[in-house]
C-alpha cells in the first residue's frame, strides 16, 4: 500500500485503533501494521504524517508510568534479584524476557526493569506525543534507588544515555562504598579500588530487555552494534556477603548462567562449558581456599579448555628481591629461594590439574626464569647454580623457543598445551591466547586497547576483573595482598571467566571463598 492510496475510512479506523486504550501498545501496532502493510517504523511515520500522532512532546518524568516507576520498591523477602534495562517506546525481546521471568521463578528472584530513555534528537521516536514503556515491563518498571543489601545498590534513578561509550564513567563515587548496578544496553564491569579491610566495590551495567532501536547516525549505529540482551543477577548470601554476575543472551533469547541454561521458558542444568579462563595463578602465592572452590566448580562444569595465566610465580628468583637483603634472608630461612623446589611444585600441581584440559598462556611471570638466566650472575646465587647452568644451556642450544617454563611443561607432559607470545587460541570466537601485558605496537596492555580489537578477547595480568563490551579481563587466584601491592587501596579480586557452549562469557567473582548460593 502507498500512503497516497489511504482512504478516509482507513484513516478513521487507524485513528480509532491508535486511541483504543483497551488494547496494549503491541496489539495496536500489530493491527496498524497489517492495515498499512508496512513495518513498525514506517507505520509510526505514517501516523505522524496523518496527524494521529503529533509532534507535541511530554517528558517521561511527567508520565504516569514513570511516576509509578519512581515509587518502585524491592521485595525485602527475596534473596535474589534480576536487574535489566528497557528503552522507552520500544518493544521487549519477548523470548528473552519470557526466559528471564522463567529463571526468576526458578530461583525465586525479584525482577527489576530499569526505565531507560533514548534522548537522541534525530531519532524518529522523538516525534511521538509522549514517552511510554510497553505493557510487558510495567509490573517491573523501576526508576527508584534501592539498597538491596548492606553493600549493594541498584541505581535505577540514574539515566545513562544508551549510546554512551563508557556508561560507568564518572559514576564511581555515586553509591558510596556500595557495589552498584546501573541500567544500560551495554555490558560493562569495573572494580573500584578499596582500602584494606573494606568490602570490594564492583560496578556493573545490565544489558537490555528491549529490542534494538537506534537512529541511522554514527552514534546510533555504534549503540546498535554494542546493544546486548542481558541482566545482572545479585544474590544475597548473608548480612555481609553478596554475589553478582552478568548474564548475556543469544539473539533467540536463550541464555546460560553458571550450570543452568534457560531456553523456550524451560530451565535445565548443563554439564559442560566450552572454556574456563582462570584468574592469574602465581602458584607460590595461590589462595588455597579460592583454588579449592575453583576446582570443585571445574569438576561440575567440565570445561573443554582450561586457560591458565601466570602459572609460575618466580618467587625463588624474583628480580624484585635482588636488592632487598632482608627478603633474601627470609627466603633462605624458609627455603623459598630454591628454583628447583618451585619448579617441582609447579610440575606436581599440573599433574593434579591436567584432567581439566590445560592450556598455558605465555605470561610475564613465566618470563622470570629466562630473564634471570640472561641478567643474573650464577656465582651470586649458588643455591640455584645447577638450574642456571641447565637452563642457560637449553636457551643457548635453542631448545626452548617459547621460554623455559613451556620447555619444562612440555618435557613433563604431552597433553598440556603451551602457547608462545604470538600464538592465538580461539574458543567459540573468543581470543584466549593473550596474557594482557603487551598492548598494541609494544605498549602496555589495557582493556581499553583490547576492546578495539577485531575479535572478542579474554585477557589477564591486572588481577582485576573488568569488562568493556567484548573485552573481558579475569582477576586473580592469588592472595589479595602480596609484597608488591601492600599498603594501599586495591582493585584485586578473585575472579575467573567461563565461556558457555552458546558462545557467551560471564565473570565468576569469588567473595570469601564462595561465588553463588545456587550450587
Amino acid at each position: 500500500m502507498r500512503f497516497k492510496d489511504l482512504t478516509s475510512k482507513q484513516i478513521s479506523y487507524a485513528k480509532e485503533v491508535y486511541y483504543n486504550k483497551d488494547l496494549s501498545w503491541d496489539e495496536r501496532m500489530g493491527i496498524l501494521q497489517k492495515l498499512f502493510e508496512k513495518c513498525e517504523r514506517t507505520t509510526r511515520k505514517w501516523l505522524i504524517t496523518l496527524g494521529i500522532v503529533t509532534n507535541q512532546k511530554k517528558d517521561s518524568e511527567d508520565s504516569e508510568q514513570y511516576e509509578e516507576a519512581k515509587k518502585k520498591t524491592h521485595d525485602k523477602t527475596k534473596k535474589r534479584f534480576l536487574i535489566t534495562w528497557a528503552q522507552n517506546n520500544t518493544p521487549v525481546h519477548k523470548p528473552f524476557f519470557d526466559n528471564m521471568k522463567a529463571y526468576a521463578e526458578f530461583i525465586d528472584a525479584d525482577i527489576h526493569v530499569i526505565a531507560g530513555r533514548y534522548k537522541n534528537p534525530t531519532s524518529v521516536f522523538s516525534d511521538y506525543a509522549h514517552d511510554y514503556w510497553v505493557d510487558d515491563v510495567l509490573p517491573f518498571l523501576d526508576a527508584n534507588r534501592h539498597d538491596i543489601h548492606k553493600y549493594v545498590s541498584v541505581m535505577s534513578d540514574v539515566k545513562i544515555q544508551p549510546t554512551a561509550v563508557n556508561p560507568l564513567s564518572g559514576l564511581e563515587g555515586m553509591s558510596g562504598i556500595n557495589s552498584c548496578v546501573f541500567g544500560s544496553p551495554r555490558v560493562h564491569l569495573k572494580v573500584i579500588a578499596a582500602m584494606e579491610g573494606h568490602k570490594p566495590k564492583i560496578m556493573m551495567t545490565t544489558g537490555s530487555v528491549t529490542k534494538k532501536n537506534y537512529t541511522d547516525s554514527k552514534v546510533g549505529k555504534k549503540g546498535e552494534f554494542h546493544h546486548t540482551l542481558g541482566f545482572v543477577i545479585v544474590e544475597i548470601s548473608s548480612e555481609d556477603k553478596f554475589f553478582a554476575r552478568q548474564v548475556t543472551a543469544k539473539q533467540n533469547g536463550s541464555f546460560c548462567d553458571l550450570i543452568f541454561e534457560v531456553k523456550d521458558g524451560d530451565v535445565e542444568e548443563i554439564d559442560r562449558v566450552a572454556a574456563a579462563v582462570l584468574g592469574d595463578i602465581h602458584l607460590h602465592n595461590i589462595d588455597k581456599d579460592v583454588i579449592d572452590t575453583t576446582v570443585d566448580f571445574l569438576d561440575r562444569i567440565k570445561p573443554k579448555h582450561t586457560i591458565l595465566h601466570d602459572l609460575f610465580d618466580g618467587w625463588s628468583i624474583s628480580h624484585w628481591h635482588t636488592k632487598n637483603p632482608i627478603k633474601l634472608y627470609q627466603k633462605q630461612l624458609d627455603g623459598s629461594d630454591s628454583l628447583k623446589k618451585e619448579i617441582s611444585q609447579m610440575v606436581d600441581w599440573l599433574e593434579d590439574m591436567r584432567r581439566y584440559n590445560l592450556v598455558i598462556v605465555r605470561s610475564n611471570h613465566d618470563d622470570f626464569v629466562d630473564r634471570w638466566v640472561v641478567n643474573s650472575d650464577w656465582k651470586k646465587n649458588i643455591i640455584n647454580s645447577v638450574e642456571y647452568m641447565e637452563y642457560a644451556k637449553v636457551l643457548l642450544q635453542g631448545e626452548a623457543p617459547n621460554g623455559i617454563i613451556p620447555y619444562v611443561i612440555n618435557k613433563n607432559f604431552n597433553d598440556i598445551k603451551t602457547l608462545s607470545r604470538t600464538d592465538s587460541y580461539i574458543v567459540k570466537g573468543w581470543e584466549l591466547g593473550a596474557h594482557g601485558d603487551y598492548g598494541q605496537n609494544g605498549s602496555r596492555g589495557s582493556i581499553g586497547q583490547f576492546r578495539r580489537l577485531n575479535t572478542k578477547v579474554v585477557t589477564a595480568h591486572s588481577h582485576t576483573p573488568a569488562r568493556q563490551d567484548g573485552a573481558l579481563t579475569v582477576g586473580t587466584t592469588t592472595k589479595l595482598k602480596m609484597d608488591y601491592n601492600e599498603g594501599g587501596p586495591s582493585t584485586w579480586l578473585h575472579s575467573h571467566v567461563i565461556i558457555h557452549e552458546n558462545g557467551k562469557a560471564q565473570h565468576i567473582i569469588i567473595i570469601g571463598g564462595e561465588f553463588t548460593t545456587l550450587i
